[in-house]
């Protein structure tokens, strides 16, 4: 029997690849021109940085102004110094918190007991931050909230959480836990439901207990999606604004003062819209390192890269 010639198979042309997927590609405009007008355009504004830019009918080009002012502001820094003990806390304290629930729910054996669960902790998700901050505010009202109630049951003193430098960090790290868990307990659990159940037989068979089947199996085949919400999480470390905008008071600036409630005041309020475009600036600069160094980390010490 003869061999049949070899046939090389040539990759179709790009009009024609575009015509078989017309649809699929339409389905991405939307997407796409969101992320041109709200992502890539604004990037033209970022030379404005560079400019005394604000309300005032001319403008001039300061070069580098912005950024000595910014280096030299005890404000800025104070800002910086808040943004990084916030956020830092808030990846630190909620990181592993969805895991923890996802791993607790995926021990329930009843189907429906799972779903009411999932659906109850992923409720406040979708709760903005005014609701969630309404909610924080009426909790801790050291006059009528639930919390200073039962502080005065048991004899104590009402504490003022919302205007308190002491406790109002723990309000906004248990605020971000509420809200912001439910979200990553169901991506977690989606991801559990990936491990195969042989591999639960054989350590068992192996002599695996509970916890040696969590740490050799569960954990370890749910690894990259651990990276991936480490750095997610990291990549908007730098970025808090709504929860703080709606949360803080004149009384907690020296603590609650971030990096976009400082550029809210001096761009939109102050009108200085160059000096606050230069902190965006700074901001977006220090996130990247976040998420490259974090990257890097990932794939020297794990072999899980991302990027």
């Amino acid at each position: 029997m003869a061999n049949k010639p070899m046939v090389l198979r040539t990759k179709p042309p790009l009009w024609t690849r575009i015509k078989t997927q017309k649809f699929l590609l339409l389905m991405l405009v939307p997407g796409a021109i969101w992320y041109l007008v709200f992502k890539y355009i604004p990037l033209l504004g970022l030379s404005l940085g560079f400019t005394d830019y604000g309300f005032r009918s001319t403008v001039s080009f300061v070069g580098l102004d912005n950024f000595k002012r910014l280096l030299s502001s005890t404000i800025f820094w104070n800002a910086f110094r808040n943004t990084l003990i916030i956020s830092l806390a808030n990846v630190i304290f909620y990181f592993p918190a969805p895991l923890v629930v996802a791993l607790l729910i995926n021990e329930l054996k009843s189907l429906k007991m799972k779903r009411t669960i999932q659906f109850l902790i992923y409720i406040p998700y979708f709760f903005s931050w005014v609701v969630v901050g309404s909610i924080f505010v009426n909790l801790l009202s050291p006059s009528s909230g639930l919390v200073n109630n039962i502080i005065t049951k048991f004899g104590g003193e009402p504490i003022y959480f919302m205007a308190s430098a002491k406790f109002f960090r723990p309000v906004l790290i248990s605020s971000y836990i509420w809200r912001q868990m439910g979200y990553g307990a169901v991506i977690y659990v989606a991801s559990l439901t990936t491990v195969q159940p042989e591999l639960y037989e054989a350590a068992t068979i192996d002599g695996a207990g509970h916890w040696g089947r969590l740490v050799h199996v569960t954990l370890p085949a749910i690894r990259s999606t651990i990276v991936t919400m480490l750095l997610l999480n990291l990549s908007h470390v730098l970025l808090i604004f709504e929860q703080v905008l709606v949360m803080y008071n004149a009384a907690v600036y020296d603590v609650a003062d971030v990096l976009q409630t400082y550029v809210f005041r001096e761009g939109v309020l102050a009108g200085d819209l160059g000096y606050s475009i230069a902190v965006g600036m700074f901001t977006s600069i220090v996130s990247l390192t976040l998420v490259l160094s974090t990257n890097k980390v990932s794939a020297k010490f794990l072999d899980e890269p991302i990027l």
